[in-house]
């Protein structure tokens, strides 16, 4: 209905979308190659033949076709001739580009598009984008499912911690609680042991747990489409006066930026707060990445909180909060919790502990 108020105002005959997380968020599937949304509410979805039951055993809404050039095909399949492009001009036919909003594609599709059908397509993608940001209640119930199984992976990590153990095996321990309450990793986990957790995105090895080591754990799952996304970090046995003020001083730069999180603040200022107390700290030459991320459909969607965006928040968007500092050959420390912007305030969705000894 918001996208067809759009079409409306904006003149125009039907949506194109592309993009998997996009088509998923209007049809409840990301099989199809693209989905068109028409001014009088018909959508129908394109799909390659491979992915073509998947997508008509998912789509909630609308008609499924396959695009094939092959004239022998089972009894059950749809087929609309030609190649994606050729497909959507069939399903155009009578509309002129001028009249046809995009959502989502890459350049190199846009300009194959333009080729076959024509140039004058409007952009969409950003009205969209501000759609999906604002979770309605049924996305907030998914993401907190997706969060409470991340918890609960998040305990059997932890409590894998013993020495010896390698970063593979505490993996394992996060994708066998994951995949056992019927979920999926939302990114692929990870776990950092010691000076491998100054890598901010540090692949799992075989290194061993040993004792005064950090470990940074970062971890997620998707429940029904929808992602969560959370990270702690503690220290295995003998803990340093250094390691303690570094993990302080992360989480009071958390807590500041959380305080600051409001609907309508430029998710640049809430980056800054966390800047400004690591700066106090003496550790913002460490802290090299933006503050957080919107969380949805796709595990890094809209707002970006960090020092460039022009973005406000607004209420609806679910974004993490997760400042870090990492020292080469040291540690990497990051504290992560996901937070929801509403009318009044804020609603921290992870309850994780942040104790940091183990």
């Amino acid at each position: 209905e918001k996208l067809l108020k759009i079409l409306t105002d904006k003149n125009l005959k039907a949506a194109l979308v592309f993009n998997p997380a996009n088509i998923f968020y209007f049809t409840g599937t990301d099989a199809p190659s693209a989905t068109l949304i028409f001014e009088d509410s018909r959508v129908v979805s394109i799909s390659s033949r491979l992915e073509y039951l998947r997508a008509v055993e998912e789509h909630l809404i609308g008609e499924v076709y396959a695009f094939s050039r092959a004239t022998e095909v089972a009894e059950y399949e749809k087929i609309i001739q030609g190649d994606l492009y050729e497909s959507i001009k069939k399903l155009l036919e009578g509309m002129t580009p001028e009249r046809i909003g995009v959502v989502g594609g890459s350049a190199d599709l846009r300009q194959k598009l333009t080729e076959k059908i024509g140039p004058g397509f409007q952009d969409l993608s950003r009205e969209v984008s501000l759609l999906r940001r604002q979770k309605d209640l049924d996305e907030l119930e998914r993401i907190k499912s997706a969060i409470r199984i991340g918890e609960y992976a998040m305990s059997k990590a932890l409590n894998a911690l013993e020495k010896g153990v390698t970063e593979y095996e505490v993996v394992a321990e996060v994708l066998y609680a994951i995949h056992r309450n019927n979920a999926t990793p939302s990114f692929d986990p990870i776990v950092a042991f010691g000076e491998h957790a100054s890598h901010p995105h540090a692949k799992p090895s075989r290194r061993e747990l040993q004792e005064g080591d950090v470990v940074k754990i970062d971890l997620g799952a998707r429940v029904q489409g929808y992602c969560s996304d959370m990270t702690r970090t503690v220290i295995f046995g003998r803990v340093s006066t250094k390691q303690e003020r570094i993990i302080r001083a992360v989480l009071r730069a958390q807590e500041r930026a959380i305080e600051a999180l409001r609907a309508g603040v430029k998710a640049r200022e809430v980056h800054m707060e966390a800047y400004r107390i690591l700066k106090e700290e003496g550790l913002h030459n460490y802290f090299n990445h933006g503050l957080g991320h919107g969380v949805g459909i796709e595990i890094h969607e809209e707002p970006y909180l960090n020092a460039e965006t022009e973005a406000e928040l607004l209420v609806g968007d679910i974004v993490t909060v997760e400042p870090g500092v990492y020292m080469a050959g040291y540690l990497g420390v990051r504290i992560e919790d996901m937070i929801l912007v509403k009318e009044e305030g804020t609603e921290l969705l992870t309850y994780f502990p942040k104790d940091y000894i183990i």
